[in-house]
């Protein structure tokens, strides 16, 4: 298959999963404003505190194992995925008994002595969460598209509501806000839990299960060290300037990270699909042909999201929180969407050929750095200086993992333009925080994010045109079968489609059978890729396919999860 083809469905379908994700941010970003109303600065400042505390436990308590599960299952299929599903469950609940233990005494230097109920709560819904994320990412892994929504929606759209109404009906407290969304995380596992059952885990699985754990451990500390760049800006915030501070500055944060956010989740949407790639040049060539997309889309997603900060920072903050004061807070975070970018395009490469180790390394140096710049920059600069150091952090951490990927995963560098472009879109970012809110630069600034958005959509309709290549007679490989995709693994058929999709009309001697992979069918005859067709007739969508065999008629389409396979006689 070729890199374009690869790249479409990226952007395709694979990008679905995205959507969900950030159906989850945008529930999160759109009740800031509605909160805001209802709490005051103290008591958001305390939702947004144990929020914090809940990511770092959620990442602790997940053992990176979600990446693992994923490629057990694209590597050796879906057993071994629900046996590591069900580690995953144990080292949860092990790790939320020992914080809940524990808890009143790592609260104070947090500065959360007094807030220890909705700390407790914090640390229940980081326990399911994690519980909820081995079960999604086995759906992910398996493409089963209706089922990863239900999941994702029950824990977030649905959690929101449920919080919002507690705060809103009930008392408007952090306690109730944290009750609700933990009370939704269980119903969200148990579904999760219900649609991706575990196997129950045995003594011969031990060789296994510890070779998962040793590519997995590492990414507890890069995950966490992320995190660490991300949030740290906030803990110190509390512990030097207090709740009210955390406050205005999460809110500007709040919508200013939504590029950072949604690349964060596309990268969590798209490893199965590097999991299952050939670790040669393919890899390597569709990696950089997917980060060159990104940046165009990222130039006038980065520029216009800075130009527009008056007009949201209005609409997501009351008067009360100062939005003019928080320009370069906002410009600031989302310029750094450019260095978490092109980092993230280096962590995808050696994730995908098990460097993990490499990842942790970058990762944790680029933490450290953020760590000490917070606590330089914040006293003189104030929350400008917290955004600035984890903007200079995230630039940090590329450059460490391009050292790293030089040797073992290298991916080719973007256009000369392309970087002309982004560093332009930087320059506009920074330069449209000191511009002043007088009525016709307010008419300008309008103007322009106009611009940027015709922009950005006439970039992402370029996407579509990238079609999946028809070959007419895809050659199968030695072992009988093509390149493995990401979908159900050998005899799972994909959610929402089976066997039984497939049309009605057969032909004399045919045979039906469920994909092993996406790309791939199991029978005595090997199918093509589903990316193939047996003539140039229009199939019924880019990825329906006949089989390869002579004697089945061209206007034979099947769905991309089920192949046609002509039985040998």
């Amino acid at each position: 298959m070729s890199v374009d083809a690869h790249v479409s469905r990226l952007f395709g379908r694979d990008s679905l999963y995205m959507v969900l994700w950030a159906v989850q941010l945008g529930c999160a970003a759109l009740l800031t404003p509605v909160l805001t109303r209802f709490l005051g600065t103290g008591e958001f400042g305390t939702v947004a505190a144990a929020n914090t505390v809940m990511q770092v436990l959620f990442v602790v308590g997940g053992f990176g194992l979600q990446t693992a599960i994923q490629r057990a299952y694209a590597r050796n299929g879906p057993a071994d995925a629900r046996r590591i599903v069900a580690l995953a469950i144990v080292l949860a609940c092990a790790v939320t008994a020992l914080a809940l233990v524990t808890a009143s005494g790592w609260a104070r230097p947090l500065g959360l002595t007094g807030e220890l109920p909705a700390l407790r709560l914090a640390i229940v819904w980081a326990g399911l969460s994690a519980v909820t994320n081995a079960s999604l990412g086995l759906l992910r892994s398996q493409d089963r598209l209706a089922a990863f929504a239900l999941v994702s929606l029950a824990q977030s759209a649905v959690a929101e509501a449920a919080s919002l109404g507690l705060v809103a009906l009930v008392r408007p407290t952090a306690e109730n806000f944290l009750l609700g969304q933990a009370l939704l995380q269980v119903v969200a596992a148990l579904i999760g839990l219900a649609l991706a059952p575990p196997h129950r885990l045995r003594l011969a699985d031990a060789p296994m299960l510890r070779a998962a754990l040793t590519y997995a451990l590492p990414l507890v500390p890069a995950v966490l060290g992320l995190l660490i760049l991300s949030t740290a800006d906030r803990l110190m915030i509390q512990a030097a300037l207090g709740a009210d501070a955390v406050a205005r500055y999460q809110v500007a944060y709040n919508v200013a990270s939504g590029p950072i956010l949604l690349l964060g989740v596309l990268n969590t949407a798209w490893m199965p699909r590097f999991f299952a790639l050939a670790e040669d040049g393919e890899r390597a060539a569709v990696l950089a042909a997917s980060r060159d997309l990104l940046y165009r889309l990222l130039v006038p997603l980065v520029a216009g999201v800075a130009i527009g900060a008056p007009f949201v920072l209005r609409v997501w903050a009351p008067p009360s929180y100062r939005p003019e004061d928080l320009y370069w807070v906002f410009s600031l975070v989302v310029v750094a969407a450019v260095p978490f970018a092109a980092q993230l395009a280096l962590h995808r490469a050696l994730v995908a050929a098990g460097h993990t180790g490499v990842v942790a390394v970058a990762v944790c140096a680029a933490a450290a750095a953020n760590l000490l710049l917070n606590r330089l920059l914040l006293p003189p600069l104030g929350l400008a200086g917290a955004a600035l150091a984890t903007t200079l952090a995230y630039g940090l951490l590329y450059l460490g993992l391009r050292r790293g990927a030089a040797a073992t995963a290298p991916v080719p560098p973007p256009p000369g333009r392309l970087r002309v472009l982004i560093a332009a879109s930087v320059v506009v970012s920074l330069a449209v925080a000191a511009v002043p809110d007088i009525p016709v630069l307010l008419g300008v600034r309008a103007a322009l994010v106009l611009g940027t958005m015709i922009w950005f959509f006439r970039v992402l309709a370029g996407l579509r045109r990238l079609s999946v290549p028809r070959t007419p007679h895809a050659a199968p490989s030695p072992s009988g079968n093509s390149s493995p995709g990401v979908g159900a693994g050998a005899g799972v058929p994909v959610a929402g489609a089976s066997v039984s999709d497939a049309p009605q009309a057969r032909v004399p001697g045919e045979a039906r059978c469920a994909c092993a992979h996406a790309d791939t069918c199991t029978s005595r005859t090997a199918c093509a890729s589903v990316a193939a067709c047996t003539s140039g007739d229009a199939c019924a969508s880019a990825d329906a396919c006949t089989s390869p065999d002579a004697g089945v008629p061209s206007g034979v389409c099947v769905p991309s999860d089920a192949c046609v396979c002509r039985a040998v006689s």
